[in-house]
């Protein structure tokens, strides 16, 4: 009871930080810096849209998945009742910018860690990444261990599992550039790309860890299940303080099906 309590508050306050949000950008329309303009954040060649909420003594940074923007993690945003919460759009999500560079883990982590500097009020951040969005993260961890303080993954991505042929992958980029997406297909031409950075990367940096599995989509092949689930087991190398969830309550999108799990994670982490 006390758990429900919490993420009803919790909620509340995400609500009021929409409201208060929305009133600010009403109120600035008339200002020749909007928020829109005071949002982006210049990586160089290209500029993105970066939300920043609250302050505390943690900063929190949202890294999502392939085709998917900020407003994925509107249910946590609440957290910025006692902590900076960072939450973002990679180039060509809008308002973000299109990027005409390679859109493989390397390229979006050096963004990644753009945003951070310019926004973090901290010197280190707990990063949180879904799906393609986790192995941006985890590739960012190792390359940057002063900047982490922990690490949450959400399903995310691993190269154990993951197996894409140059088919599939030509297929999916036709396929978003024919809907117009083509900052999803950008992302999806690297895909393979990725999968070998990631299968020739150092363990992670030991900082405490969490990963949330998701099984439910794959409980039908209890191999497949399996196999996820010992995938993402393996980052728990070099690692002293690691912990996996497995939870067959919510599918690939854990942080919207099932928020108060990824609540209680953070929460953990914080604690």
């Amino acid at each position: 009871m006390n758990t429900m309590k919490t993420i009803k508050s919790k909620m509340n306050t995400l609500m009021l930080a929409i409201v208060s949000l929305l009133l600010i950008t009403s109120c600035s329309n008339d200002d020749d810096n909007t928020p829109k303009d005071t949002n982006m954040v210049d990586v160089g060649e290209y500029n993105l849209y970066t939300e920043s909420l609250g302050e505390g003594n943690h900063t929190l940074v949202f890294e999502s998945g392939l085709g998917d923007d900020y407003e994925v993690w509107y249910q946590l945003l609440g957290l910025s009742e006692e902590n900076q919460v960072i939450a973002y759009n990679r180039a060509g999500y809008a308002p973000s910018e299109l990027a005409n560079n390679d859109r493989d883990i390397i390229q979006l982590a050096e963004d990644l860690h753009q945003v951070i500097l310019s926004k973090s009020q901290n010197d280190r951040v707990i990063l949180v990444g879904h799906s393609l969005g986790g192995a941006v993260v985890r590739y960012y961890a190792v390359q940057h261990p002063e900047m982490v303080e922990a690490l949450l993954f959400v399903d995310p991505s691993h190269e154990d599992f993951e197996v894409v042929t140059q088919v599939a992958e030509d297929a999916g980029v036709d396929f978003f550039l024919g809907e117009g997406r083509p900052e999803i297909a950008n992302e999806y031409a690297q895909l393979i790309e990725n999968f070998e950075i990631l299968g020739n990367l150092e363990p992670l940096p030991d900082v405490p860890t969490i990963v949330l599995t998701s099984v439910r989509d794959r409980l039908e092949f209890p191999e497949n299940a399996k196999r996820w689930i010992d995938s993402h087991a393996s980052l728990e190398k070099g690692l002293s303080n690691f912990t996996q969830v497995i939870t067959e309550n919510s599918g690939h999108y854990i942080h919207v099906e099932e928020p108060q799990l990824v609540l209680e994670a953070i929460d953990f982490l914080l604690n």
